[in-house]
Formats: C-alpha cells, structure tokens, sequence
C-alpha cells in the first residue's frame, strides 16, 4: 500500500483570520452578529425617537418657543 499522506505538506491559509472588536461587528456577516447589531440599533433608534418626542410634548406644552428651533419640527 502507499503512503499517500506522506506527501501532505500544511496548506493551512493563516491569511483570513477572524476579526476582532470592532472589526468584528463592522465587517459581520454571521448571522448571529448581524442580528445582535439590527437588535442594538433598533434600540438606540427608539431611544433616539423618544427623546426627541419627549422634547416636543415638552415644547407643546405651552404656546411658544421654549426649547427647541423651528428648524427641528422639520
């Protein structure tokens, strides 16, 4: 019998290496870190969007500019 493996030299490509940190959540495409990412950003958005209508109740609270410019309405 031959030894075919006897011949078997490493080609293991080292080159690709799994990114770490932030370079892990940027340049994601497992879907595990792509749902962990839409999950986060729809939560920073809803903070985002609550503040901002917390902001004009609080500007529609009496007649007038209080808080905010007009250029934020629009």
């Amino acid at each position: 019998m031959s030894d075919a493996t006897s011949d078997f030299v490493n080609t293991r490509d080292d080159s690709h290496d799994i990114p770490v940190g932030w370079r892990r959540w940027l340049l994601a495409t497992n879907h595990k870190d792509i749902g962990t990412l839409y999950l986060l950003f729809a939560i920073t958005n809803l903070m985002i969007g609550g503040v901002m209508a917390l902001m004009i109740r609080a500007e529609l609270f009496e007649p007038g500019l209080q808080i905010m410019r007009p250029e934020f309405f629009n």
